[in-house]
């Protein structure tokens, strides 16, 4: 199999610290280039999506979607589990996933419309960006409230799922790449953010610099009101 990404983006992210924590070696990652013209054509003629990651499976057959992957490679290797036991047990992991991708997509809106890695692609709003920011701290707040309840020490319960790769990659790259931390009085959250920075699979990568002198301060830009 080969995994297609920019190891230090958002998506492929996800899938990085899903094959740390896993331990998969038997993927070739292939590192695409942000700052090459060429990476965006070769996007495009790896999947529908023009984005990455992208697996490419031993049979040909090419994987675009972050959480289909996990799945996937969930199903080629259930051992250690990291989907949930039970029927139960896995419909707590996919509610997670599900409130930490709408902060995704509320984090990119507010990306999207508020900073100046984006002003010359598309329409800026610093109204749409604030609707978002706020959104997206929403998001946290419901899930700091499942962590509370989950009663951890990961956000399932007692063990490393996808839920926990997905949510590190999201809340990383938002802090250290748009400069959006997590804040502080989410104490569940806060706390297992902290934990889990300091395990070996989510040591942060090595950003394009040329991009950070345009997205790092989005905060200052147009910050969140109700966090």
């Amino acid at each position: 199999m080969k995994l297609y990404e920019l190891d230090w983006a958002l998506y492929p992210r996800r899938v990085g610290i899903y094959i740390a924590e896993k331990g998969i070696n038997d993927i070739e990652r292939i590192a695409l280039d942000a700052l090459d013209p060429a990476t965006a054509s070769k996007m495009a003629h790896l999947s529908p999506q023009c984005t990455v990651p992208a697996l490419e499976t031993e049979d040909g057959t090419v994987i675009g979607s972050s959480v289909a992957i996990l799945e996937y490679l969930e199903e080629l290797f259930p051992s250690p589990d990291m989907l949930g036991a039970t029927p139960e047990d896995r419909a707590r992991t996919r509610e997670l996933v599900a409130v930490i991708d709408e902060a995704t997509n509320q984090l990119g809106i507010w990306c999207h419309k508020a900073s100046p890695i984006f002003a010359e692609r598309e329409e800026q709003s610093l109204e749409a960006a604030g609707f978002a920011a706020n959104a997206y701290h929403g998001q946290l707040r419901l899930l700091d409230t499942m962590i509370k309840r989950a009663g951890g020490p990961f956000l399932a319960g007692p063990q490393v799922t996808i839920a926990d790769c997905i949510t590190m990659a999201t809340l990383q790259f938002a802090e250290e790449f748009y400069g959006v931390p997590v804040p502080e009085h989410y104490a569940a959250l806060a706390v297992w953010h902290a934990s889990f920075a300091a395990r070996p699979s989510a040591r942060s990568p090595t950003y394009p610099t040329p991009l950070l002198a345009l997205t790092l301060g989005l905060p200052l830009i147009c910050p969140a009101t109700r966090v």
